[in-house]
């Protein structure tokens, strides 16, 4: 069980990794993912929808880049499943775990605590403009969506279980 803990640990870290890293270097990535208002607050900053070249780039590396390590960390998480004798229930729950806690910690975190508790909005608008923005926080961003996520999720660990227990059976 420590290890479904570990795996959905490290799972949390490749998405911080790359909502962080994408806000700063590429910060129309997180623009996209901003509630209306916000993206209000950023046009009537000047800030631009537009992928600079370079904003493409880093974020098409940083799409790799965490891509791969979260395809590792599933192949591992389940090869070492099957190998150390999980049935398929157990092999669900371990990814069901790693989903949910990386769900779990987005919604949270990262859509309500981060934009809404902390300056970090207004942060990346004083990164872009050099000013002092008037706002420093925006709206949770919820679009209901959430449970059908996590419920998708749940078919998904099952697809992955009985997957990898087919393969390294």
């Amino acid at each position: 069980m420590l290890l479904n803990f570990v795996y959905g640990l490290i799972g949390i870290i490749l998405l911080t990794a790359f909502c962080l890293i994408g806000a700063f270097s590429a910060p129309q990535v997180a623009y996209w993912c901003m509630t209306p208002k916000a993206k209000k607050l950023l046009e009537e900053h000047g800030i631009s929808r537009k992928f600079s070249m370079k904003g493409k780039i880093s974020l098409a590396l940083l799409t790799a880049v965490i891509s791969v390590l979260y395809v590792i960390t599933i192949i591992y998480a389940g090869k070492q499943g099957v190998i150390s004798g999980m049935n398929f229930w157990q092999l669900m729950l371990r990814f069901m775990v790693f989903f949910w806690m990386i769900s779990i910690f987005d919604a949270v975190v990262l859509d309500w605590w981060m934009f809404t508790k902390t300056r970090i909005f207004g942060i990346l608008i004083k990164q872009k403009t050099g000013k002092e923005p008037t706002v420093w926080s925006v709206e949770p961003q919820w679009d209901g969506k959430e449970i059908h996520k996590l419920i998708i999720e749940v078919a998904v660990s099952a697809l992955l279980a009985w997957a990898f227990l087919k393969i390294y059976q």
